[in-house]
């Protein structure tokens, strides 16, 4: 979908459709079940407002942290995060970042958000391993760690550093993705209607 389509949609229409269209357009991976996660950063009156408009779907979602005007917002799939974040190497991974080991998916998004706050007030660094917690290959958040973000062999939807070919064709997949789901939203459907 051209950009100037997509500017005006967004540029006119009700706040419901606007929120649509920019779910579909960051969030669509999570949206069409390829993703176990997403992050959106918006205003406090959208969080509500996505809120609702996902009820009734299988995708939960989190105010993580923010300030007094935009909010960081966690998109995920309780089931599939929690297979992921109960994988060996992913668990030994965040144990040293101070997650409890053998911890439920809501205190792993606990530690998660505090360590967002300690940010936030500058206590520590970016908490890199939230890579993690939107699916990203451990291989990859490490290795982004280590080289502190350079270095990279491949940028798409997470900077890749192994196994560039299976990322390019993942990193096509949410392209369609999103196109779907947007060409959706503009035929009239609701998020809970393109949400597998």
């Amino acid at each position: 979908m051209p950009i100037q389509e997509i500017r005006r949609l967004t540029a006119s229409g009700r706040d419901e459709e606007k929120m649509a269209i920019m779910l579909a357009l960051h969030c669509a991976p999570i949206l069409k079940g390829s993703k176990p996660a997403n992050i959106i950063t918006v205003s406090r009156k959208e969080f509500r407002g996505i809120g609702r408009m996902l009820r009734g779907t299988n995708i939960s979602w989190r105010f993580l942290g923010g300030g007094s005007d935009k909010v960081i917002l966690y998109l995920y799939r309780e089931k599939e995060l929690k297979k992921r974040l109960r994988q060996n190497g992913i668990r030994a991974f965040l144990v040293e970042y101070g997650y409890p080991d053998n911890a439920c998916v809501r205190e792993c998004l606990n530690r998660l958000s505090k360590r967002l706050e300690e940010y936030g007030v500058e206590e520590c660094g970016f908490p890199h391993e939230m890579g993690v917690f939107l699916g990203y290959p451990l291989k990859d958040v490490k290795s982004f760690i280590a080289n502190r973000g350079e270095n990279y062999a491949y940028l798409g939807y997470w900077k890749v550093y192994h196994d560039v070919q299976r990322a390019v064709r993942l990193f096509q997949r949410y392209d369609r993705e999103r196109e779907l789901a947007v060409q959706e939203i503009v035929m009239g459907k609701t998020i809970r209607e393109i949400a597998v």
